[in-house]
């Protein structure tokens, strides 16, 4: 736990000292939430530049709004202090499915998706929390369903889940679920006029033209393996689409920590931009069936030769791909008694 410490630690203060630390809340949130607090939009043009250098607020309003109270620090500080958040939460995630092997947590430190998460401080490490909740509190309605709306509500990536909570039958929290995303949602954009509401979905296209091929997605790497545009969907579509076949036959005979894993997966592949830090999702389903330590662990040190966060080119943009690969194989492959999933009630 000291080496992992010690690393996260260097990590952070490096990207303090080069005033990088908490990337996505200096370029993107807290100028967002600026130009809120002073009556402009907190979104960027469909052509702004800002979009291709990653300093653009793409989010639905809920969470620029949350953000209005940081804007009276220095962004600094409050870069710093969501950063920090982010360590806490990564803690947190693990302590809420009861994993309680002290490796697992320094494991979990080490992983280049969970440093990626702190140092960018974006809400990649609150959506594995959001996961945990959804796992630890999955037999009753109101927990799981006021996790799973608000965080789909804020970020679409885990849409999947709506999947496994109709497939393992939580109708009624799909039912609350899908209502508080959409309330939230049209309450958010009320608050600020509907500035912006017109034209998000062109920009989130825009975004997806100009991140997609470059990130470590499905449609990111058929581009650096020199396949079309169209050909990357199609692999993603086919992909998404029979991991959630699985999520639902998995569930069908009982094995909710399967199900679920699948439909976590799904969510990684059907999204048409992924960042190393998108990986912290997978953390929740080896804490699921694996709560004590193992060399499965430690298996994300195959993303340390990925390229560098950010653009990813070359070979290196296979590894995630291979340690998801590899990582989901021992997951489901183990039988079901020996996996003892974590927060079980």
């Amino acid at each position: 736990m000291v080496v992992a410490a010690a690393v996260l630690v260097g990590v952070m203060v490096a990207s303090a000292w080069g005033g990088l630390l908490g990337w996505d809340v200096r370029f993107a949130y807290l100028p967002a939430a600026d130009a809120l607090v002073h009556g402009h939009s907190p979104y960027p043009g469909l052509h702004d530049p800002i979009l291709e250098d990653q300093k653009g607020y793409v989010y639905p309003p809920q969470l620029v709004l949350l953000l209005i109270p940081l804007t009276v620090l220095p962004v600094g500080v409050a870069a710093t202090l969501l950063a920090l958040g982010m360590v806490a939460l990564v803690g947190l995630t693990l302590r809420v499915l009861d994993v309680r092997d002290i490796r697992c947590y320094a494991a979990a430190l080490l992983w280049v998706p969970s440093i990626s998460g702190v140092l960018l401080a974006n809400v990649s490490i609150p959506l594995a929390l959001v996961l945990a909740l959804v796992w630890r509190y999955r037999d009753r309605v109101w927990p799981p369903s006021t996790a799973i709306g608000l965080s789909v509500s804020a970020k679409f990536l885990l849409w999947p889940m709506f999947v496994w909570m109709l497939a393992t039958r939580r109708f009624r929290a799909s039912a609350y679920a899908l209502l508080i995303g959409v309330t939230v949602t049209l309450a958010s954009w009320a608050v600020i006029g509907f500035e912006g509401l017109s034209e998000y979905p062109r920009l989130l296209q825009r975004l997806s033209d100009i991140q997609s091929a470059h990130s470590y997605s499905i449609v990111g790497m058929a581009a650096t393996a020199g396949l079309p545009d169209a050909a990357g969907k199609i692999l993603a579509l086919l992909t998404g689409v029979a991991l959630l076949v699985f999520c639902v036959v998995l569930a069908r005979r009982g094995d909710d920590a399967r199900s679920f894993t699948c439909a976590v997966v799904a969510a990684l592949a059907l999204s048409p931009i992924v960042w190393l830090h998108y990986l912290v999702l997978l953390l929740v389903p080896l804490a699921i069936l694996r709560p004590r330590f193992s060399a499965l662990w430690l298996l994300p040190v195959l993303l340390w030769v990925s390229p560098r966060p950010g653009y990813a080119d070359g070979p290196g943009t296979f590894a995630p791909a291979i340690a998801v690969a590899i990582l989901l194989f021992f997951l489901l492959r183990s039988p079901r008694e020996t996996l003892a999933p974590a927060g079980a009630t």
